[in-house]
């Protein structure tokens, strides 16, 4: 559940911030903001349609190639958040909503959404992908499991969401120049972080020369994530702290007493905000900081235990495999490679589940005991402890053993044999 929450609240965020900006910016007359209510759920929603489409095809068929509609996809929307960037300047002091929008207000309401459209293709399709990893391997989507990824998937989409409606409704509240100067920030990061991998694609089909510049910026890229989700947290709180910094502080002395209500009830909303956005902004720091490192952190493996080599054989004691938990052993095969193999105790009837510490889709990374339940240390799929020792999926490979004298014996040439699974 932690995974799949730090995840989809890791590649929401983008998304959620640069479209509460978007929305934020658009510039319309009070009597078309209807109308311009309707272009921007529809472009939201075919941005998001689009890439609900794209991502299902590339699930279920082979039709899709993701890297040459990341192309398009990137290309456009770097054009798309420039014409919107120079519309937003363009404007200077003008106000957003005015009775008069002349061609500037239209050019920044068109850039806005178009931009808006292709946020959502864009940043939507890797954040649709991730719902791929709800349902573990072999696994159903009603499983616990499943159910608790799916809980953890969703819940860092709407933590993320209601950042970006808090960003939109402070942005409407702050000065113009430091609206522009936030959302200009915001893009900056956006654009830096989208050009890199999308120059490397255009190199990778030499549609332009590779760049040892643009490769160290990639590689920085990808090595500083949270300071990168850090600083999209930062912008999405500072709208709040602009408005409640800037607010109207006082009625004039001779204003009505529905003003002078107005003027409290505005300063008590912006304090909710500003306090609901630190709140926001502290719980997603801690998701990519602590939250990330908690999810992402690699379980240590169990010791090895003793068991002897006698001949052709490699025995191990029954009584100390028979409680119920994992237990792992070694063998050191000729050439010195370790091959490690785990035993289990499937039921009170003495049969036992054996196999490498190794599966064929994931390799020698282990297997490690969670709440009485058998996992994979690299992929955390949960093995049905009854099917250890049977072939398939992420079940460890198995191996034979026999039972004699209160031992179980297993072949020294078939771990010899197994012994290629951990070089």
């Amino acid at each position: 559940m932690l995974k799949l929450f730090v995840a989809s609240a890791e590649l929401a965020l983008p998304l959620c911030v640069l479209s509460a900006m978007l929305i934020a910016n658009r510039s319309y007359a009070p009597t078309r903001r209807q109308r311009v209510g309707r272009l921007t759920v529809a472009s939201l929603g075919t941005g998001a349609v689009a890439a609900v489409v794209i991502v299902w095809l590339r699930l279920n068929t082979q039709h899709i190639r993701l890297p040459v509609i990341n192309i398009w996809a990137g290309t456009f929307l770097l054009a798309a958040q420039f014409a919107f960037l120079a519309a937003l300047w363009l404007m200077t002091r003008r106000p957003l909503v005015t009775d008069a929008p002349g061609r500037r207000s239209r050019f920044l309401t068109w850039t806005s959404l178009a931009s808006l459209l292709l946020v959502n293709l864009y940043y939507g399709i890797p954040l649709y992908i991730a719902i791929d990893g709800v349902v573990p391997m072999n696994g159903t989507l009603f499983a616990s499991d499943s159910l608790l990824n799916l809980i953890g998937y969703i819940l860092g989409v709407v933590v993320t969401a209601f950042a970006g409606w808090i960003v939109a409704v402070s942005l409407g509240r702050v000065p113009s120049l430091a609206r522009r100067i936030v959302t200009t920030l915001a893009m900056a990061v956006a654009i830096v972080c989208q050009w890199a991998p999308l120059y490397q694609q255009y190199a990778a089909v030499k549609f332009v020369p590779k760049s040892s510049l643009n490769f160290d910026v990639l590689l920085w890229i990808q090595r500083n994530s949270v300071p990168i989700l850090l600083a999209y947290v930062v912008l999405s709180v500072v709208p709040a702290v602009i408005a409640i910094v800037t607010r109207r502080r006082a009625a004039p002395a001779d204003a009505a007493p529905a003003e002078r209500r107005l003027v409290r009830a505005d300063t008590i909303s912006r304090r909710r905000f500003l306090g609901a956005s630190v709140v926001v902004g502290v719980g997603l720091a801690a998701t990519y900081t602590v939250g990330k490192q908690i999810a992402e952190a690699v379980p240590e493996l169990s010791p090895i235990e003793p068991s002897v080599v006698n001949g052709d054989n490699v025995e191990v004691d029954v009584v100390a495999v028979s409680d119920g938990h994992l237990h792992r052993f070694a063998y050191e095969a000729s050439g010195g490679t370790e091959v490690r193999f785990i035993v289990i105790q499937k039921n009170a009837s003495a049969a036992f589940g054996t196999g490498l510490d190794a599966c064929e889709i994931c390799g020698p990374s282990g297997y490690y005991e969670r709440d009485g339940k058998v996992v994979c240390r690299k992929c955390d799929v949960v093995m049905n402890v009854q099917t250890i020792g049977f072939a398939g999926g992420c079940n460890p490979i198995p191996i034979s053993y026999d039972l004699a004298d209160g031992k179980l014996l297993f072949k020294v040439a078939e771990l010899e044999q197994q012994a290629k699974v951990f070089r």
